[in-house]
Formats: C-alpha cells, structure tokens, sequence
C-alpha cells in the first residue's frame, strides 16, 4: 500500500562550538575545457578571509588578495584544487564572501552573466561582479564547485560532509514548484525516513522525519523557503538519495 503523508517542515537551528575548519575545493575541468589557461600561480581564493578571523593553518588570511601566499590552494590532482580554512567560534554564523581566481584578479570567476549569480549562490558586490557566499557553519564541512557554477560539475550537491550511499528512487513534483511538493520514494521496510531540505552550501533549512511503510511512499510537504534552488536528502532504511528542487513562490 501507498502511504501518503502531509507534513509541515520544521525550521533548524545550529549551535556554534569551537574553531570549525571549511575545505573549499574547486573543478576546473570545464574551465579549461572552455579554453582557458591555467596560470603560473595555479589556483588562489579571494574573499574577506581576515574580517573572518580566517586562518590557513597557523598563517593569518589576507581580505582579497589571492596573490598573497596563503591563499593559495593545493592541486589534488584531476583539475580538482583545494584549500582548508580555519575559522574562530566567534565567526560562526558570518557571511564569508569569496571567489575561487586563476592565478590573479583578472582571471576570476564572478563575472557578468556568471552562473553563481543565475544559480542563486552569489552577490553583487555592486560593480557588476559577483561574490560566493558561505555562512560560515559550527562544525566542519568540505563543499566541491564547479568553477562558476553553484554545484559539482556532474550537477550533484556541493557539500562533501556526507556520501551518497544508494538511490530509493526518489522524485520529486511539481519541480519547480511554488511550495507544494509530492516527495516519492521507495522504502525497503517500515520505518522513520529523514528528509533533509539543503541549501546549494549544504547547510540545513527544514527536515521532516516522517513515518514510512515498506514500498512505494509519498510524502506531501510544504517547503516553506526563500525562492532558490535546494537539494532535498531522502534518508530511509540506511538508504540515501538527493534530488535538487526549484522553489518558486
């Protein structure tokens, strides 16, 4: 039998605990497969690191100077280049703005018409250009970016804190949707599902955990949020699939 629900999604709150560490990664597989160069210096990040607090190991951050030593990330190998930043608990919850440059100012991502503006994952800085936002989190997270782009180059969820490990055949509709939202997904015993509703940061904005039945379940939610897109996590039976959703009210 086909068990339908209709729940209302509840807000989350996180508490700040002490220095959190936040792996920025980037892929520059498409970049360079656009025609672009990789400069001398490789890849660096810019952003307001030092109003953060922010450090590269024990080395204090420098505000938007990718040319600065420490801002300097790590080729990993596969076009995949890394740094890990270090944050006091007093940052916890600040906005840390960034982007990912090859080499210098110059050749940076954020420009006009750049997909961080049109995915929803970006400010204008007011001069045409835009910046990466993170809310800086309370415990340590690792996100992987497509280079101007708001997700993984293979369109999956930016956030490494977690590892996919199967499909429960999940779909979602309508999608887009105004707030409405039929969540469907297979469940191989009767049990609690955990449905998390994430930002393009992987950061957690509402979580259902309801009731499910061994097979086909259908969940009616609410998704009470900012307009945006969102991946929705499906966790049941040890099973976990993601799917991204457009929410437009």
């Amino acid at each position: 039998m086909k068990k339908t629900l209709t729940l209302a999604a509840a807000l989350v709150a996180s508490a700040a605990f002490a220095q959190v560490s936040v792996t920025y990664k980037v892929d520059i597989t498409d970049y360079l497969g656009a025609g672009a160069t990789l400069g001398a210096n490789g890849m660096r990040i810019g952003g307001n690191f030092a109003a953060q607090g922010a450090t590269n190991g024990t080395n204090a951050m420098v505000d938007w100077s990718p040319s600065n030593q420490y801002s300097a990330m790590t080729d990993e190998g596969s076009n995949i280049w890394a740094i890990t930043v270090s944050y006091p608990a007093s940052a916890v919850g600040a906005t840390q703005l960034y982007k990912f440059v090859n080499n210098d100012w110059g050749t940076n991502e954020g420009g006009t018409g750049t997909m961080i503006a049109t995915d929803n994952c970006g400010l204008d800085d007011g001069g045409g250009n835009i910046n990466r936002t993170l809310v800086v989190p309370a415990a340590n997270a690792a996100f992987l970016f497509c280079y101007d782009k708001c997700f993984q180059c293979n369109g999956s969820s930016p956030s490494l804190t977690s590892v996919e490990l199967a499909a429960t055949e999940l779909t979602m509709s309508p999608n887009p949707t105004s707030g409405a939202v039929s969540i469907d997904f297979s469940a191989r015993a009767a049990g609690t599902a955990t449905i998390n509703v994430m930002s393009l940061l992987g950061q957690s904005v509402m979580v259902l955990n309801p009731a499910v039945e061994a097979g086909a379940n259908s969940i009616k939610a609410d998704l009470n949020v900012a307009n945006g897109t969102y991946f929705v996590e499906v966790v049941v039976d040890g099973m976990k699939s993601v799917k991204r959703v457009v929410v437009s009210h």
